[in-house]
């Protein structure tokens, strides 16, 4: 940690989001929290299918020495005559994980320093909505703090859960872990598609199938639920299909199938990132329901995920129960929200 004061830089225009990009994967890689949701690629491409929302409000915090010690990925927007409201990049809707991203021993000054330049751009902002903050966030202590001390408004609530599993290093003692009757469950699933599909197969995409697979999976997606389809708007398709090439070529998505008989029954968009496997999205074909392929196709990405080494496979925002049938445990995400003026 230095003991002189961070040099903070305010950002607006977009075009300094591509001079970042190794300073923030290195930064990224030095902070309490990194997901995948915090990368770089993650931003510029959400930036780039969703930005139009709002104007840049992104903050570089260095050190005497030029050494970049943090940085506040922040927006502004404002809905009509509403509130306007200064957040994350990222969106709520297609990121689980947001904060700040600071080196490790420089939260203090950097919190410190960034609170007091939001403030002197009182005009811009009337709250400083965080969502998605993980329940390890740095931000819960030192920004909750700060402003406690400086008297602004604040609520800090309970937003969703992230159920996640800790793997074991075998696919025998995951299973050995589980509830009988989701063990059996499984098991009987897997063996009632063999019996009346004949066969089927678990495939991964590889790169140059991966547009092919996102088309396959982006369909599968809409078919499976009407809100699916209403999410799935033109603007989240690009996002989608964008993101399927930029994140597979930097080693992070895959997308899985349940295959029988020719037909796509159900696909999986999942991250690999560091040691923990997220499971993105889903998607099935009705018409294959009475088969259960989303479960099988999960009991398989987990199954493959152990013999990868992952340790945590990360089910993502929502208590959807059967995320609880393969032993998920909850993980809780906060919203905190500070409020500029006294009515709110």
């Amino acid at each position: 940690m230095t003991d002189k004061p961070l040099r903070l830089e305010l950002h607006q225009d977009p075009s300094d989001l591509m001079e970042l990009r190794d300073e923030w994967e290195d930064l990224l890689g030095r902070s309490a929290t990194n997901t995948v949701f915090q990368t770089w690629e993650w931003n510029t491409l959400w930036w780039k299918h969703f930005g139009s929302s709002g104007g840049l409000f992104l903050i570089t915090a260095r050190t005497p020495d030029g050494r970049l010690a943090g940085i506040a990925p922040l927006m502004t927007s404002s809905e009509g005559d509403g509130p306007k409201r200064l957040g994350f990049l990222g969106g709520t809707d297609l990121s689980d994980y947001l904060d700040f991203i600071i080196r490790r021993g420089e939260e203090v000054p950097f919190f410190e320093a960034v609170a007091d330049l939001i403030t002197t751009h009182g005009e811009l902002w009337d709250t400083l909505d965080l969502h998605c903050l993980p329940s390890d966030s740095p931000t819960l202590e030192h920004l909750v703090r700060i402003c406690e001390k400086s008297g602004f408004p604040h609520t800090l609530v309970m937003e969703d859960v992230c159920p996640r599993v800790e793997l074991p290093s075998s696919w025998e003692t995951f299973l050995a872990g589980m509830n009988r009757k989701n063990r059996h469950e499984i098991r009987r699933k897997s063996k009632k598609i063999r019996r009346e599909a004949g066969e089927y197969r678990y495939l991964n995409s590889s790169a140059p199938f991966i547009l092919q697979d996102m088309e396959s999976f982006i369909e599968l997606h809409k078919k499976s639920d009407p809100a699916k389809a209403v999410f799935m708007n033109q603007t989240r398709e690009d996002f989608f299909r964008e993101m399927a090439s930029c994140l597979h070529r930097a080693g992070w998505l895959d997308i899985s199938f349940l295959e029988a008989n020719g037909r796509r029954l159900a696909g999986l968009v999942t991250f690999k990132y560091g040691d923990s496997l997220y499971l993105y999205n889903s998607g099935y074909d009705k018409e294959f329901g009475h088969w259960s392929p989303g479960w099988v196709l999960i009991s398989h990405s987990i199954e493959d995920a152990i013999s990868k080494g992952v340790k945590t496979y990360d089910f993502l925002r929502g208590n959807e129960s059967y995320k609880y049938r393969f032993g998920a445990r909850d993980y809780v995400i906060y919203r905190y929200t500070v409020y500029r003026r006294e009515e709110h």
